[in-house]
């Protein structure tokens, strides 16, 4: 379950860190430039037992997608919006699988200095037995506000943390 969010994070983390750098160094122009992009990667990875399949191993296979616009406006700073959308399947060794997820919407004006900038982020995961019968299901909401200065993330805040069902 942690794997997707944690490429997530990094993902909206890096865009960030970008935006904000990119901004501390460009020279005003003219005209806003505007970029739209969709990156798509896929992974693959071996998940250890864990508290819903005790003694069972997994295999995760995944893919994360972060779509997002960027407008540089003519002083140098840069307005980013998008989602980062993960979705996955683990099947455990014990022929029971889970379905998981997460979603990040975030904005941001990223400009020299200091800003702070919200993620409003949500984690699922449902849980079946072998035979297809749907054990647990859980939805974790937060909502974390990073410091980003010059270019550099120096604090994160988590303001709101909720779970709805459960993960096991």
């Amino acid at each position: 379950m942690k794997r997707i969010p944690k490429l997530a994070l990094s993902t909206t983390a890096a865009l960030l860190a970008v935006g904000v750098t990119a901004a501390t160094t460009a020279t005003a122009s003219a005209a806003a430039v505007v970029t739209r992009a969709s990156i798509t990667t896929t992974s693959t990875d071996t998940i250890p037992s864990d508290s819903c399949h005790p003694g069972a191993t997994g295999t995760l296979t995944g893919t994360d997608t972060v779509t997002y616009t960027s407008v540089q406006t003519p002083t140098g700073g840069f307005d980013i919006a998008g989602t980062d959308t993960g979705t996955g399947r683990i099947d455990w060794s014990d022929g029971s699988y889970s379905l998981i997820g997460s979603t990040d919407h975030f904005s941001f004006n990223a400009t020299a200095g200091t800003t702070v900038n919200t993620d409003a982020h949500t984690d699922f995961a449902d849980n079946y037995s072998a035979d297809g019968v749907l054990q647990s299901q859980g939805t974790f909401y937060s909502a974390s506000h990073y410091t980003v200065t010059n270019g550099v993330i120096v604090r994160v805040a988590f303001d709101f943390n909720h779970i709805h069902g459960t993960f096991c």
